[in-house]
């Protein structure tokens, strides 16, 4: 593998697009993999990660049951974008291996009752195969002492690629490339919660 301070200088002047061909397609080929969610900036990511190579491994990481608008989403997304290998995450995955990091994605999500969700989803059993993870939940904000794409998380680089991209930027490109927002990303009233869940408010968690 090579070197952080290695990786920084082949990146340190790439776009998006070729800091993402370049780790997927030549420097971790065969050895990426994308988490993700629903949000804009998430679909973004992937759109990008399916246009280096649609093959990537890709899990989405949710908390809860789904509601019927995210799996519709979902699967549109997985659609349009061509995506082959969806992966689901595994039993255990809180429990850590010897010599490895902790490995988490945070959701965070309001009710339409003025609470807050935030839900910590491990990744610690998925990402064990892999040397590269693009870390794009994007359920929290920005943090602002971090001024690097990529990192080094245990064994793995953990890279965010869309770490310098403002809210209008996403915006634009999903215009640009005529994809949807996520119906919930609206918050339409009137959402009905899943499936036994008897919780009398919407929770806008995609």
């Amino acid at each position: 593998m090579k070197t952080l301070q290695e990786i920084y200088e082949f990146s340190s002047k790439l776009n998006c697009t070729g800091l993402l061909h370049g780790l997927i397609r030549d420097h971790f080929k065969g050895r990426t993999i994308i988490s993700a969610s629903l949000r804009a900036r998430s679909v973004v990511a992937l759109k990008l990660v399916s246009e280096a190579d649609p093959a990537t491994p890709v899990v989405f990481c949710h908390a809860g049951p789904l509601y019927p608008e995210s799996e519709e989403y979902r699967d549109y997304i997985i659609d349009r974008f061509g995506l082959t290998d969806v992966r689901a995450l595994q039993a255990e995955e809180s429990n850590v291996e010897v010599g490895h990091k902790k490995h988490v994605e945070w959701i965070k999500a309001s009710t339409s009752n003025g609470g807050q969700i935030k839900q910590a989803i491990y990744l610690n059993r998925t990402l064990k195969d892999f040397d590269c993870w693009i870390s794009a939940v994007y359920h929290k904000p920005r943090d602002m002492k971090v001024h690097h794409r990529i990192d080094r998380e245990g064994h793995v680089l953990r890279v965010n690629p869309l770490l310098n991209w403002s809210d209008d930027d996403i915006q634009r490109f999903m215009r640009a490339h005529e994809i949807p927002n996520h119906k919930l990303a609206k918050h339409e009233p009137e959402i009905k919660p899943p499936s036994g869940n008897s919780e009398p408010v919407s929770t806008y968690v995609y």
